[in-house]
């Protein structure tokens, strides 16, 4: 079938190597074909990896048969080096038979081993744990968000081969960084290197929809002695109601007011907007500038002018690092931490907001400041209800763990959420009453922008829910200053 000179043990051996990983790549094929959402990783192994090993063996082969020929053409006689299989002797049957049930369960083997490496290292616990060890805090956060059945891969990598390749470029210098111990702490965000939402999110979060309001209701506990508790209602303005098939790429209210926004920013966590283009329906631009962070128009032209998509505002969808306030919050009304504690909302804010070396020194302290406050504060609460007072312990030791490192330095306060304004900037990062255009429009920071804060009644008789428009709510008078000072001033990181 072959030529004498390619019955070699090279060019054998670079045969198995070509066979083997062909049959691979022909199963990995027909299971990515079979699969719904296409694995990360797959396009570069399929089609890189693989190839790279079958050329290699291919190369095996030729340098078997090369090197027979040169042998010949210098007179060395042939040696028989190979075994001669003759099938009228049982023995020799008995080994093919024996040899080929082999070679099936080695390839079988092969394949299945080979299949599982493959879907490990698309893993989060190679990604969070074994690869990326020091993104610990990360890989904690991502297990408690609402993507957590999201593999790291399918988001920092996504598929397609460029993005593998530029992703381990990246690695490279990621594994200097941690085998010499030069990485940042806390690590930042990669917000410049994430590949554009349209590549991302709207493979799952179809921009076919459009919804027209979502209501919310935000439970909040004030840190007095009664933990009193007090709700806002509101109203998010999302967009219009309608389902579109021939121009559908309308998500929620910044994609039903333009049909593209972009932005420039001055600094790597985009946290300052000087300059805003909008361009709407209708091909007419307006360009909002800054009156308090200006750019000059040699800066601007230098400057990248992204293309507004979900990750500027849900740029923490996927790791969230909450502020303790809005946690415990939550925990208090699910009855996680028990409400009636006099003044829990309070010593739990001052245990978790508090320094500690170690992740071991700060579970250790919250449980004693707690214990020791109510022993001190409130020896019959610390009597009657010590069941309640451990349960909220356990709590509050579960949210520091969730949104604490102190070893890797991460707190809710180095990473902002830009879905919303209580915290950080946020939304104030554009709509901050000092963004105008040359026409005088500018980006208002008037809150029925965007939401509109309710109260409502029940009519009994009716059966019907009554919502009716409320004044800004604050549980203390602050008189007008919520216009001119932002939330995060008062509750974000610098508080």
């Amino acid at each position: 079938m072959f030529p004498q000179t390619f019955y070699n043990p090279i060019s054998l051996i670079g045969a198995v190597v070509a066979v083997f990983n062909l049959g691979l790549m022909v199963f990995l094929v027909i299971v990515e074909m079979m699969t719904k959402h296409p694995k990360a990783y797959a396009d570069v192994i399929i089609f890189i990896i693989l190839p790279t090993i079958i050329f290699c063996g291919l190369v095996l082969m030729i340098i078997g048969v090369v090197r027979e020929r040169r042998r010949q053409r210098a007179g060395e006689l042939p040696e028989e080096r190979l075994p001669v299989i003759n099938f009228n002797n049982p023995k020799h049957r008995t080994m093919v038979a024996v040899l080929g049930s082999g070679f099936v369960l080695v390839s079988l083997f092969y394949a299945f081993a080979s299949y599982q490496a493959y879907d490990y290292v698309e893993s989060d616990t190679f990604c969070g744990k074994l690869c990326h060890s020091v993104m610990g805090p990360e890989s904690t956060a991502h297990a408690f968000s609402p993507h957590a059945e999201i593999q790291c891969v399918a988001c920092h990598v996504g598929s397609g081969s460029q993005y593998f390749l530029l992703s381990k470029l990246n690695g490279t210098r990621q594994l200097y960084a941690l085998v010499f111990n030069k990485y940042q702490r806390p690590i930042p965000a990669p917000v410049s290197n994430l590949r554009p939402s349209q590549d991302i999110c709207q493979t799952c979060h179809s921009p076919k929809h459009r919804v027209t309001e979502s209501v919310l209701m935000r439970p909040h506990f004030l840190p007095d002695v009664e933990n009193t508790e007090w709700a806002i209602n509101l109203v998010l303005k999302m967009g219009a109601e309608r389902i579109e098939t021939v121009n559908p790429p309308n998500l929620h209210w910044h994609y039903t007011v333009a049909k593209e926004i972009r932005y420039v920013a001055k600094d790597p966590k985009r946290m300052v907007i000087p300059w805003v283009r909008v361009t709407g329906f209708d091909g007419k631009e307006r360009i909002y500038r800054s009156t308090s962070n200006k750019m000059t128009d040699k800066e601007l032209e230098k400057a990248e002018k992204r293309v507004m998509d979900c990750i500027d505002c849900h740029n923490r969808i996927g790791h969230f690092f909450r502020p303790p306030a809005q946690v415990l919050n939550m925990y208090m009304q699910r009855k996680l931490i028990d409400p009636s504690l006099p003044e829990i909302k309070k010593i739990a804010l001052q245990a978790l907001e508090s320094k500690y070396a170690s992740n071991k020194e700060g579970l250790d302290s919250i449980r004693k400041m707690i214990m020791d406050f109510y022993q001190k504060s409130y020896p019959e609460v610390a009597s009657s209800k010590k069941a309640e007072i451990e349960r909220a312990v356990e709590a509050v030791q579960d949210v520091y763990v969730r949104n604490y490192d102190p070893v890797m330095k991460v707190s809710w306060k180095d990473f902002p959420d830009n879905a919303g304004h209580m915290y950080s900037l946020g939304c104030f990062r554009c709509h901050d009453g000092n963004h105008a255009s040359d026409d005088g429009r500018v980006l208002s920071k008037d809150c029925s922008t965007c939401h509109l804060l309710i109260t409502h009644t029940v009519e009994r008789s009716k059966g019907q829910a009554v919502f009716t428009l409320a004044a800004y709510p604050h549980p203390v008078d602050i008189g007008n200053a919520y216009k001119e000072m932002n939330c995060s001033d008062c509750h974000g990181g610098s508080m």
